[in-house]
């Protein structure tokens, strides 16, 4: 097998693995009869205990959630508070000795019991060790103190990309990197600290081999550049965020997320998460220039959901096998969604009379093929979030090497804007006229998510 082959095989293969599982979870849950309850005691006990730290959790989410959605600002003091000893006392039940000793004695019980699904559960123990062993390495105050960190440093990010200023952000933001240092030397690692973090979101995936794929990326991706065609903004009067609203509300329906376990929100960064397992939350934000911006992010934000919808329906409760296998594949999902789906001809056929019905806008002020010719072009651009299929991997390969760098010691935060703007002119060849557009228009690294920006590309 050829090494740049790797990354795409290790994803279908880690793909096909839990499409197979989902399909036989069934299965595996139907086999787990009452009778079978009663010889797999420890087993019962154990995801008993997994149950209350999995509802445990789903409360801290809501909090975050409401944290970056409707608290009013004079609260976010005492709700760091709350975030932190919530993340420690979960961090304590689920790394304890307790649990730990409970879930060996329920894998114990599985070896030596032939019972049916023997085999489902020892899958699913050898994946709650894989997370356990590396839960276990993390202090609860190093868990709290993250925690409570990150919850405040949202708000200053949000205030300081707002007002453009980067210097309001970086005192917090060096506390999370040296934070982020720390979790990294508990964990351990052979090469790099930055390998340690990356291991949380794509497992077994290290920096080196990231280095070939994103090199090999980086060269034939640039010189496309050139090549693209930047497209005029069709809009030609500003829509309200009532009716983009409106739009969006739709969408999530549209794709299969139906309304009773889905809410839209808006955001300043947008995102998904889930309170339950049928409570999911996206949010988006509005360009009144350009309504589109919002209806790539719900569809991207949606993808996310339905792939965590998928693994819930799994029946029998909460267990490892009810998380995803890495943030690779959750990215794969939304990125299909968003791009593979999104940005198709059938989509949009099917999507055109809505979108311009519901924002007020005659086919004579904007035809479909003036349309797709802008939803499909490719230029260079400042915006992420924004970029074609083109040029998108190319602001993933900025923000790895700049989080890179930053996690193994090689430059400091305040050097970032700096460091940002001149890998943007060396990429795109593009001059970054603010911090807002540039260093400061990503929430990651607000969240400690260092490591988390390639599995955008990997997925």
């Amino acid at each position: 097998m050829r090494k740049n082959h790797f990354f795409a095989v290790r994803l279908l293969v880690n793909l096909k693995e839990e499409f197979l599982l989902s399909i036989e979870m069934k299965e595996y849950e139907n086999l787990f009869t009452e009778p079978i309850r009663r010889e797999l005691k420890s087993f019962t006990e154990y995801r008993t205990a997994y149950q209350e730290i999995w509802t445990l959790k789903n409360v801290l989410s809501v909090l975050q959630w409401d944290s970056e959605i409707i608290l009013p600002e004079d609260g976010r003091a005492e709700r760091g508070s709350q975030i932190g000893l919530l993340s420690g006392l979960i961090h304590s039940k689920y790394a304890g000795e307790d649990f730990y000793k409970l879930a060996e004695k329920a894998r114990e019980e599985n070896e030596q019991k032939n019972l049916p699904g023997q085999t489902e559960r020892k899958i699913e123990f050898e994946r709650l060790f894989q997370n356990l062993d590396r839960s276990r390495r993390l202090p609860r105050e190093l868990v709290e103190e993250f925690s409570v960190t990150t919850s405040k440093a949202h708000s200053i990010w949000a205030r300081a990309k707002k007002e453009n200023r980067f210097a309001d952000f970086s005192q917090i933001l060096s506390k999370i990197v040296e934070l982020s240092k720390k979790q990294a030397e508990c964990y351990g690692y052979q090469t790099e600290a930055y390998d340690a973090l990356l291991e949380s979101y794509e497992p077994g995936e290290r920096a080196k081999n990231l280095d070939q794929l994103f090199f090999k990326l980086k060269n034939n991706l640039k010189p496309l550049i050139a090549k693209g065609k930047k497209v005029a903004n069709p809009f030609l009067k500003e829509v309200p965020v009532f009716l983009q609203n409106e739009l969006g509300k739709s969408l999530p329906g549209i794709l299969g997320l139906s309304s009773s376990i889905s809410r839209l929100d808006a955001s300043e960064h947008p995102f998904s998460t889930s309170l339950g397992s049928k409570d999911k939350r996206i949010t988006t934000r509005y360009d009144l220039k350009d309504p589109l911006s919002s209806i790539f992010s719900i569809l991207h934000e949606t993808g996310h959901s339905l792939y965590e919808v998928g693994i819930s329906e799994i029946d029998g409760g909460p267990s490892p096998l009810h998380d995803s296998v890495s943030l690779g594949i959750h990215e794969s999902q939304s990125r299909l969604w968003e791009n593979q789906v999104g940005r198709s001809k059938e989509f949009w056929e099917m999507y055109y009379p809505i979108f311009l019905n519901t924002l007020n806008i005659k086919e004579s002020e904007l035809s479909f093929s003036r349309l797709f010719s802008y939803i499909n072009q490719s230029s260079a651009s400042l915006i992420r979030v924004e970029a074609d299929q083109i040029t998108y991997n190319l602001h993933i390969i900025l923000r790895f090497e700049i989080e890179r760098e930053l996690i193994n010691g090689k430059i400091q935060v305040s050097e970032l804007p700096e460091v940002w703007n001149s890998k943007m002119k060396e990429i795109f060849g593009i001059t970054v006229p603010s911090d807002k557009e540039g260093v400061l228009q990503d929430v990651h690294w607000s969240g400690g998510a260092f490591g988390y920006f390639p599995t955008y590309t990997l997925g």
